[in-house]
């Protein structure tokens, strides 16, 4: 119910224009792929790229207390499978009233793989609708909304194209746990409190120098995330974070996994994250 009041709360602050007023469209988007031409039984990455104007964001899966996560469907033809939506990290928005949202602003690419069957047939066309809705905001909020269309044809030959911008976005995700290069090592601890509430610390031992560490939650519908607090050492090198998780709705907190992430900049000044898994089936 404070979800749905929360969002009744920001679409009565959306734009609503006179009949002498222009709604405004600060985001625009398009489809990338990074193939011309591909061979069957290849793979290929597709993405939305969102061109967004200075000043405003639109929304991570998570959005926060308030907005909407921005949705990207593929519908792909028979036999072809797209894989999960691949998530940038998403930056911080400190609101006046304390709380935070999470999002992205400048530009935003979201994209998937496609699988190409095997005995797709040469020469034949590949068409792929998309459908996109985002929220936009800066002093007010916007929704947005597009249908794209993407075409290409199964060759003999596989033509790349946007090989760098496909490229340098793969850099904006996080690591997964398991990643040697995270520089730190991570000691998650969870005590129940009760049948639908637990306390949960996470403890970061650092390998080598980190700054602005944060946690970023993905809770959902079905969990929700209270109390967040942080403690670092005097000499920097180790971070507890902890916090409550309550779960809603009659949900069973010991059947849930909190997805998240602890987002960090590295020696070398690079914005960099790591996901994050909480289990509560042990707890």
């Amino acid at each position: 119910m404070r979800r749905i009041l929360i969002l009744l709360s920001v679409f009565a602050g959306l734009a609503i224009p006179s009949f002498a007023q222009e709604v405004p469209t600060p985001v625009r988007a398009k489809l990338v792929a990074d193939i011309v031409t591909v061979e069957p039984g290849e793979s290929f990455n597709l993405g939305v790229l969102m061109e967004i104007d200075p000043g405003w964001h639109v929304y991570w899966k998570y959005p926060g207390e308030t907005g909407l996560p921005t949705r990207v469907q593929f519908k792909v033809p028979d036999r072809f499978s797209a894989g999960e939506l691949k998530w940038p990290i998403p930056l911080a928005f400190k609101k006046t009233d304390g709380g935070i949202d999470f999002g992205y602003e400048k530009s935003l690419l979201l994209w998937t793989n496609i699988d190409v069957p095997s005995d797709a047939e040469l020469n034949s066309n590949v068409d792929i609708d998309s459908v996109v809705s985002w929220i936009s905001c800066k002093e007010i909020c916007i929704p947005g909304k597009a249908n794209l269309k993407f075409d290409t044809k199964i060759s003999d030959l596989r033509k790349p194209v946007n090989i760098v911008l496909f490229s340098e976005w793969q850099h904006s995700l996080p690591h997964t746990s398991s990643d040697s290069e995270i520089p730190f090592s991570v000691e998650i601890s969870t005590i129940k409190s009760n049948e639908n509430k637990a306390r949960v610390s996470v403890t970061m031992v650092s390998k080598s120098p980190v700054e602005q560490i944060g946690y970023y939650p993905n809770p959902g519908d079905s969990l929700m995330v209270q109390n967040l607090q942080y403690v670092t050492s005097p000499d920097n090198k180790k971070t507890k974070i902890s916090f409550d998780v309550v779960a809603l709705n009659g949900v069973i907190l010991s059947e849930t996994v909190l997805d998240g992430l602890i987002v960090f900049t590295a020696s070398s000044a690079a914005r960099s994250g790591v996901e994050l898994k909480i289990d509560f089936s042990d707890t």
